[in-house]
């Protein structure tokens, strides 16, 4: 369209209004839907009137009549025209004018961004052209970031400095149309006029600043589509974009992610808005509140204003508050700051053409878990991994979920305690309930699936398989270790979860069963104890006296693990009884077997000899091999402490043959740390060098990390006998990193064993064979 004169251009409006069959007040209405202020009474008098009016006034009617983006510059070209001379006909392209300088001022308070800030400055500062993307989650601080670089910089944009807040992620309205943008740039930069197309415009702002340098910041980009036209591409000039998203589609010549604050730099921050002497006074509280705001200047900045609002009100009161997860949102909010509306502001972005990662983001935040995998999710959604990789693709390039490496990802604390308030308000309760099932089935089947991989002897529960794309990942024991060793704290926490609901009681009970041996042999003692409290107690639930009877077995073992000898001892007598009222024979041999053991740590050596030699009968007597040769070993174990090191020896290789014959790799690693211990107390020094460092091959293909330390501190003691001190010592050196948290009593022993230079420990660190 085109008016030659403003008598002309109003016509055109009032002939808009009157097509478009809206009312003054309809038209009011749209134009507050869509973010802009257009009341009934100001439509009237603007087209009434014979003046130009206001050129928000021309895009609010605009937009509310749905006039397409590519017609509105037409009309905003006219209006242009009209503004600047009146009359019709080309306006000079540019007319002199003030070097343009729209830049708001920097943050009060700046504090620790500088590394990052300099290498944001080092690339504006370049004399090529450079576009740098500055993105990360609301709220972390990258307007900041921009801005104090931007006026760093500015002296050396001869050709002035621009800025636009691009709205994307802004309450009540939409995004910015870059047509309107470049109309301001434009006229910023002297031209009378903009060209009718959006190509055109910006055709002419990149002409306006190719010769001189010009420094444009584009603040809250919501997709790169919408800043390409915005881009200044003259030699000297700088283009610094901060979004949300990542903009992956965007050419960019640097990226530079923000992330959280360090704990000392949040500290000074919220120092600086409250007062240091605060912070000397109660650093415990400062300390608190540090770790609930994750990092985030947002919260700090909240926290600080707060505060500072109240001098009176000691800081502590403020951490207790926050302490509690149901109302930390609402404390992260003052005046128009505020975490819960920054967050919104992301969500409501992601209802576009699928609702599908909203619905994850919700969901994800109802399990206790830490981080989760792509197949972890489809379980929770109900739906293909595929789709589920999609949905957290779409997460992850929002800033509202945290990549956590080995495609895994996790929530900021702020964003998971939002995500929950949204899977409470929209998810029903029935529907939450339903995909935590959902996961706590899927996290069972794909945990047997692994343990079957690395444990094939041992009698686990029967499930379902694991759908094609979760099973997909477990090509061999490798990948079956990787698994466990991610998820057995995600599996205990959801277990936990499920327990106090009293849901997936069945699933519950069998973790245990299924993870003791993976937990056992890696160490994770306090693990293995929860996961057989937890599995004890979903067993009772379910009325499930033999599953009781089977989960307290495995709780005794942990206890025995951690050194409570006497509690482990009382449960298996216990359990010993009901094994032998229920006829039970093999469960009845598991715990002599276990009992045995027990008994040979108090140093009970008679009774543990006869309790292992029961349970010897009953395996030989139900034609079970595989337990013949565990507790075969276990016996030996009894004989060494007892210094019978020749019939420990032969007990030892009566059941690695059979160990071998059956070809458990895993319990060959056991048995052979547990040979070479033997040998090293008995003085063959050599013999027990080789068998720990067979020992030391097994343990390690099974990750058997206590294992492993043990292999270690055989070879070290049988190098030091041997005189080999410099190999002694770098063995000593391997079983203190890797017993310190596995086996402390052995740990202990080596330490001390290394302070002295002895040449053995004399340690019996051994590795018994549960039943």
């Amino acid at each position: 369209m085109t008016a030659a004169t403003t008598e002309e251009f109003l016509a055109l409006l009032r002939r808009l209004r009157a097509r478009s069959g809206l009312t003054y007040r309809a038209i009011a209405r749209r134009a507050a839907d869509h973010g802009d202020a257009l009341p009934a009474s100001t439509l009237a008098t603007m087209l009434q009137r014979s003046t130009l009016p206001r050129r928000e006034l021309v895009v609010a009617l605009l937009r509310a009549c749905d006039v397409p983006r590519e017609r509105r510059g037409a009309w905003l070209a006219s209006w242009e025209r009209l503004a600047g001379d009146g009359a019709a006909g080309p306006a000079p392209v540019k007319a002199p004018h003030a070097v343009p300088f729209q830049l708001p001022p920097p943050p009060a308070v700046f504090i620790g961004r500088a590394d990052l800030a300099s290498r944001l400055a080092a690339a504006a500062n370049a004399r090529e052209h450079a576009v740098c993307v500055i993105e990360g989650p609301a709220g972390i601080g990258k307007s900041a970031l921009a801005l104090q670089v931007a006026h760093a910089v500015a002296a050396r944009h001869r050709g002035g400095c621009l800025h636009a807040d691009l709205r994307g992620a802004s309450a009540g309205v939409g995004p910015a149309d870059p047509a309107e943008v470049l109309a301001r740039f434009l006229r910023a930069l002297g031209a009378r006029s903009a060209p009718a197309s959006l190509e055109e415009a910006a055709a002419q702002f990149r002409t306006l600043t190719a010769a001189e340098g010009v420094l444009v910041v584009l603040d809250n980009a919501a997709s790169a589509a919408q800043v390409r036209p915005l881009l200044a591409a003259g030699p000297g000039c700088t283009t610094l974009v901060t979004s949300r998203w990542k903009l992956p589609d965007l050419d960019a010549t640097h990226r530079f992610p923000v992330g959280p604050l360090p704990d000392d730099a949040a500290v000074e921050l919220l120092g600086r808005l409250c007062g240091p002497e605060r912070l000397r006074a109660e650093r415990a509280a400062v300390d608190a509140i540090v770790h609930r705001c994750g990092g985030l200047p947002l919260a700090l900045r909240i926290v600080g204003a707060r505060a500072a609002a109240r001098p009176d009100s000691g800081l502590a009161r403020f951490a207790e508050r926050m302490c509690d997860e149901g109302r930390r949102l609402d404390e992260l909010a003052i005046g128009d700051l505020s975490v819960r509306a920054s967050l919104q502001l992301g969500y409501r972005a992601l209802s576009g053409d699928s609702r599908l990662p909203a619905r994850l983001f919700r969901l994800m935040a109802v399990p206790d878990w830490a981080d989760a995998a792509a197949p972890e999710c489809a379980a929770l959604l109900g739906g293909t991994v595929a789709e589920a990789e999609q949905a957290v693709d779409t997460l992850v390039d929002a800033h509202l979920l945290e990549p956590a490496g080995d495609g895994r990802y996790r929530f900021h604390d702020t964003v998971r305690l939002f995500a929950r308030e949204r899977a409470e308000a929209t998810e029903p309760a029935a529907e939450r309930a339903a995909a935590l099932d959902r996961l706590m089935g899927h996290l069972r089947a794909v945990a047997t699936t692994a343990a079957r991989m690395l444990y094939p002897h041992d009698d686990l529960p029967s499930v379902d398989a694991p759908e094609a794309g979760a099973a997909a990942r477990l090509t061999g024991k490798a990948e079956a270790l990787a698994w466990l060793d991610r998820e057995y704290r995600n599996l205990l926490a959801v277990a936990r979860q499920q327990l106090a609901a009293g849901l997936s009681l069945t699933e519950v009970r069998d973790l245990a069963l299924v993870v003791y041996r993976f937990v056992e042999s890696s160490g994770y003692i306090a693990a293995q104890e929860q996961f057989g409290r937890l599995a004890v107690a979903a067993a009772e639930l379910l009325g499930d006296h033999a599953g009781a009877v089977s989960t307290r077995n495995v709780l005794a073992v942990a206890l025995l693990r951690d050194g409570r000898l006497d509690e482990g001892i009382e449960i298996l007598e216990r359990n010993l009884i009901a094994q032998r009222e229920r006829g039970d024979r093999a469960g009845e041999a598991s715990c002599l077997n276990n009992l045995g053991n027990a008994l040979r740590d108090k140093g009970d050596t008679a009774a543990a000899l006869r309790h292992l030699r029961a349970s010897l009968a009953i395996r030989r007597e139900l034609g079970d091999r595989h337990k013949e040769g565990s507790v075969l070993d276990n016996l030996g174990l009894v004989y060494q402490l007892t210094g019978q090191y020749g019939l420990a020896v032969e007990h030892h290789l009566a059941g690695l043959a059979i160990t071998r014959e059956l070809e458990d790799r895993h319990r060959e690693g056991f048995m052979l740390v547990n040979l070479a211990e033997t040998l090293q107390l008995a003085g063959d020094h050599e013999a027990a060098a080789e068998q720990a460092a067979n020992a030391l091959i097994l343990c390690r293909e099974f990750n058997h990390r206590r294992g492993v330390g043990l292999a270690h501190r055989v070879l070290g003691d049988a190098c030091a006998a041997l005189g080999r001190a410099t190999e002694a010592d770098e063995h000593r050196r391997r079983a203190l990193e890797l017993l310190a948290d596995t086996d402390q009593e052995a740990w202990s022993t080596v330490r001390t064993a290394t302070r002295a230079a002895l040449p053995s420990s004399g340690c019996r660190s051994r590795l018994p064979h549960p039943g």
